[in-house]
């Protein structure tokens, strides 16, 4: 894919602030997933990164981060500019972010038009994803007040995910539809029917937007946001930066009747890698053995199957006997043992290790 005139005001932002906490105790708040190899001999944020080559070049491609994780971003992402590494002095939440980087890049170029990508996911069939954004591109460049949204088709019912429903057709090709709601997080029932229906597409909080729309918004939203991100970049404290007020969702608080809301279809190969039965089904795509996979550790199994065992300690021998759906994380200070039909507990037992003090293990 080349690049053209006009793809010189094309910008892509990872956002790169999360630590991952479903993905304890691998992820941690001092290294969060997307500065690990989980899936490859990259780190995630890495292969998010190299699926943009040939379609935005390295000095448009900005991280989004926050200040504890800056420094390791600029360690593993050594060819994007570290002026493009945009750092929030505390996390105020994904709408600060975008408000923030948004007005960064509108500085540089008041023509920006920005596709904010997740720093933890995996993707392949990369020619398709990229045929994806250009199309998001390409829909905003002839819909400026539109914010676009990459959906994907759903391959399964997944209840850790959040979906759009759309509604009308509103470009035939490639295929966008508007937006009539989303849903976060529904039943397995709900989402069966989901599925089934053809009219709701994950949403893999892919959004493409001129930097000066979503500015708009934000100041009609909550003229607060952006007078604060103002006075935050005019003075570099971060009692300006904690000014800005926390908001539930990135997208959700624009005026959709203002700043319509578009979903381009998209059917490539996506995992949003957000707890320990997703990586485990990632790997376990690609892996021999698909009863068992075990990462790190030498590993001798009797009768188990779909387990995962992962082992910081590569001296280490692991043997497991008559396992089922079960996942093992061995770090040097923490093991964790966790049935799949659980992984969204993780959360309980963090805040569990919050409370009693025990923060050197978050």
């Amino acid at each position: 894919m080349t690049q053209t005139e006009s793809s010189t005001h094309n910008y892509a932002v990872v956002v790169a602030g999360g630590s991952g906490t479903r993905l304890w105790p691998m992820s941690r708040k001092k290294l969060p997933k997307q500065i690990q190899k989980l899936i490859s001999d990259k780190t995630l944020i890495e292969e998010t990164v190299d699926r943009l080559s040939g379609l935005v070049p390295y000095e448009n491609i900005y991280v989004s981060t926050t200040s504890n994780y800056a420094e390791k971003i600029h360690s593993v992402l050594p060819k994007v500019p570290k002026e493009n590494v945009v750092v929030e002095p505390v996390a105020r939440g994904t709408t600060a972010a975008f408000a923030l980087f948004s007005e960064v890049i509108y500085r540089r170029d008041p023509q920006a038009t920005i596709i904010s990508l997740a720093s933890d996911h995996a993707v392949s069939e990369i020619e398709v994803f990229q045929d994806s954004v250009q199309a998001a591109y390409d829909f905003i460049a002839q819909n400026p007040t539109s914010i676009g949204l990459i959906g994907i088709k759903p391959t399964k019912p997944d209840t850790g995910l959040g979906y759009i429903k759309v509604d009308k057709v509103i470009q035939d090709s490639p295929l966008v539809y508007s937006v009539e709601k989303f849903v976060e997080k529904p039943s397995l029932n709900v989402a069966e029917k989901y599925v089934a229906s053809g009219e709701y597409f994950w949403n893999a909080a892919y959004y493409c937007f001129k930097a000066e729309t979503l500015i708009r918004a934000y100041e009609e939203a909550d003229k607060e946001i952006l007078d604060n991100i103002r006075a935050f970049l005019a003075s570099g404290e971060q009692a300006d930066f904690e000014k800005v007020p926390v908001k539930p969702h990135e997208i959700e608080l624009i005026n959709a009747n203002k700043f319509p809301l578009a979903v381009v279809a998209s059917d490539f190969v996506w995992s949003d890698i957000g707890n320990w039965g997703t990586l485990h089904d990632i790997l376990a795509d690609v892996e021999s053995n698909k009863n068992i996979v075990a990462t790190g550790a030498e590993l001798v199994d009797v009768d188990s199957k779909n387990c995962m065992i992962v082992v910081e300690d590569k001296n280490k021998l692991v043997a497991t006997v008559g396992l089922d759906n079960i996942v093992v994380v061995d770090t040097k200070d923490v093991l964790l043992v966790l049935d799949k039909n659980h992984t969204q507990d993780i959360k309980s037992v963090l805040k569990d290790i919050e409370q009693r003090g025990l923060d050197k293990y978050l």
